[in-house]
């Protein structure tokens, strides 16, 4: 069984969440913002998947909004600032996003498994 796509997720995931921890918040970054839209297609791209889609479009709008500008206060809370707001929200669709990743992956074991064990009971 091949996982490399999930893999390829997996490493992109990873490289959106260290992006998004690393932005200091208090200025625009348009390049970081432009290479988190393309890691956002990519891994999007890279599992057939809509809930994957639609996480990895979260982290596309609250990440390019927290790297657009250093404003954010229209996104500031009772409790938490603008900035970090953005990146919560962004971390909680990455986190989302790779525990679907871990679900598809057992869902194709199970079947890889079911598959094998009915080809074993197959009469020859």
């Amino acid at each position: 069984m091949d996982n490399g796509d999930l893999d390829e997720a997996r490493r992109h995931q990873a490289v959106l969440k260290s992006m998004i921890l690393r932005h200091p918040g208090d200025g625009a970054d348009l390049r970081g913002m432009q290479r988190l839209v393309e890691l956002c297609r990519r891994a999007a791209e890279a599992v057939n998947d809509g809930y994957c889609r639609d996480k990895m479009r979260l982290v596309e709008e609250y990440g390019s909004e927290l790297l657009a500008h250093a404003e954010h206060s229209r996104w500031q809370r009772p409790s938490i600032s603008g900035e970090q707001f953005l990146k919560q929200q962004a971390l909680n669709a990455l986190e989302l996003f790779l525990s679907r990743l871990y679900s598809i992956e057992a869902m194709r074991r199970a079947a890889a498994r079911h598959a094998l064990a009915g080809f074993q009971l197959s009469p020859r």
